[in-house]
């Protein structure tokens, strides 16, 4: 619900429900009043203040079926797709109205002998007189049924909306990127053989995989994270890589409008996204070459590596539906041999 536009939070918010009410029972108050004066304006004199009784009874049958539209007829027919149904009953309900005012009129008039104005109550255009009234009446009632249905239907596309953004974030949770099990199992078991010959280097790796994990678990749990805690996770994930494997060299530059030191605290970006795309590329490579390049808000990221393994095609299909998630029209995924390029139109 626009929260700027008045109008629609006032006819719809539960919070100025009386207000509605009270506008509705005092628009009703004027139409009836307006109709009983100038149905009884020859008699006035002889009514004097029992006119006003006349006025009050007739607004409160008027308001009586307006809020049994409201609170009976809409909800369980027309919200429900009985329209027949609803239509019958509204039909009836507002020929009715008139069909009382005219049967009153006559009694009332009668009981206090006064004159009619009406001078034939069977002549045909009493029926016309009557439908034309009712055709107002009903006017007003959809008015207010009109009121009801689009409210219904503005929770109905909140709770659909509601219900998509939970699927939608659902569906981001399976497809972020996470550590590989096999890195996992590999720092593990290194770990392990280092523990008793070097206990310091394995303290290390264990410390340095604590922290991936910790990135990993705590802060991705965020749509967006700063580029520069993902820059500090790949070195980390190199580090590893490293300590494991001491023949791996690795290069991450950062170019165009970002700094490693200042630029990256404003450039945000979706977590664990670019490790996803290194772990596809160096599975079984000795040189990698991870290069960020921002300029005009398209950030472009390259990694080169000397590996021989073709990508894994699964993998770039999950960050592939990621990106599409996320990413929905401003991105652009491109992978050869040995490199892998994307290029991300950043959040304005």
């Amino acid at each position: 619900m626009n929260k700027n536009n008045f109008l629609p939070r006032f006819l719809f918010h539960s919070r100025y429900r009386i207000w509605r009410h009270m506008i509705l029972l005092l628009i009703l108050a004027i139409i009836t009043f307006n109709q009983v004066f100038i149905a009884y304006q020859d008699s006035q004199p002889v009514l004097g203040s029992r006119i006003y009784l006349i006025c009050l009874a007739c607004c409160a049958a008027c308001l009586s079926a307006m809020y049994f539209n409201y609170f009976y007829l809409t909800p369980n027919y027309l919200l429900k797709g009985r329209y027949t149904i609803y239509v019958t009953a509204l039909c009836i309900l507002v020929f009715i109205l008139p069909t009382l005012s005219v049967a009153g009129e006559y009694g009332l008039r009668n009981s206090l002998e006064l004159p009619h104005r009406i001078t034939s109550y069977t002549n045909p255009l009493i029926l016309v007189d009557s439908l034309a009234t009712s055709f107002i009446t009903l006017i007003c009632i959809c008015g207010v049924s009109v009121i009801k249905l689009f409210r219904e239907l503005m929770q109905r596309n909140e709770q659909v909306g509601r219900l998509e953004k939970e699927h939608i974030q659902s569906e981001l949770n399976k497809l972020k990127g996470q550590i590989a099990p096999a890195f996992l199992s590999q720092t593990l078991r290194g770990a392990s053989s280092l523990a008793k010959a070097t206990p310091q280097k394995s303290s290390d790796m264990l410390m340095k995989l604590g922290q991936l994990l910790r990135y990993q678990l705590y802060d991705c749990n965020r749509d967006r994270v700063l580029l520069k805690s993902e820059i500090n996770a790949l070195n980390k994930y190199f580090e590893l890589e490293q300590l494991s494997h001491p023949d791996i060299q690795y290069h991450i530059r950062v170019e165009g409008d970002i700094k490693v030191e200042e630029g990256t605290n404003n450039v945000f970006v979706s977590p664990m996204l670019f490790m996803s795309l290194v772990q596809c590329m160096v599975t079984d490579s000795t040189l990698a070459d991870v290069n960020f390049n921002l300029k005009d808000e398209t950030l472009t990221f390259r990694c080169k590596a000397d590996g021989n393994q073709p990508l894994d095609d699964a993998a770039l299909s999950l960050v592939r539906q990621r990106l599409e998630l996320q990413y929905p029209d401003r991105y652009t995924l491109q992978s050869n041999p040995g490199m892998l390029e994307l290029q991300l139109k950043l959040d304005e």
